[in-house]
């Protein structure tokens, strides 16, 4: 044994190597730490109204060793709320609610926010009484593809009046158009359209039309 102890020495080898005929596969276990730091910012009013903090500012979330940054669902709930998930009168966040609501998510009376929901809803996708957007659902919709009662964009598709470039409706006024009654029009920013016969033939299909929705398709 005294030899074998020593040949290992010599050789460099362990005496596993010497005695056994086949040697198992050694692999070394490597162990990665990764060092996570908690990040907290969260300011709040000590003022209330109506039971609320006059202003709540929460963002929370973990900063790794790498660098990488990774936010968490705090909540922030106030008069004016900021944060990832805010709620108030006047909300900001990544999910945003309220009576007037700004997020990438958002939905309030008004709303701002690339999908937002509201009585006013303004976004890349927007739902609403009056919706602007690239996609727009409402009754009165504004955007590139265009849906309610009534319609403008790019595309309009409408219950009763759209108007388009390709407008679809019980009237419809555009370049293409699709409709009970029709008016064709050549110039795509709409210069060459009559607005008394417009006018004329909304109250000839919808007498009881807002003014309002009259002027909103006569302003062109």
């Amino acid at each position: 044994m005294d030899k074998i102890v020593m040949m290992s020495s010599l050789f460099q080898v362990t005496t596993d190597y010497l005695l056994k005929d086949k040697q198992e596969e050694q692999t070394e276990k490597v162990v990665y730490y990764r060092e996570v730091r908690p990040w907290h910012f969260e300011k709040k009013s000590r003022h209330t109204l109506f039971g609320l903090p006059i202003y709540h500012i929460c963002f929370q979330g973990m900063r790794e060793s790498g660098g990488r940054f990774r936010m968490k669902m705090a909540p922030a709930k106030g008069i004016l709320a900021v944060g990832v998930r805010a709620t108030g009168v006047v909300s900001i966040g990544v999910f945003a609610r309220g009576l007037v609501a700004i997020g990438a998510a958002a939905m309030g009376m008004i709303s701002i926010g690339a999908a937002s929901l509201g009585i006013l809803a303004l976004g890349a996708f927007a739902a609403g009484i009056i919706a602007g957007g690239n996609l727009s659902v409402g009754i009165v919709a504004f955007g590139n593809l265009a849906v309610g009662m009534y319609a403008i964009g790019n595309c309009a598709v409408a219950n009763k009046i759209a108007l388009g470039n390709y407008a679809h409706g019980h009237i419809a006024i555009g370049n293409t158009v699709s409709g009970m009654k029709e008016i064709l029009l050549k110039d795509a920013n709409f210069t060459d359209m009559d607005p008394e016969a417009v006018r004329s033939m909304i109250m000839q299909e919808f007498p009881k039309t807002w003014p309002m929705i009259q002027k909103l398709f006569t302003m062109w």
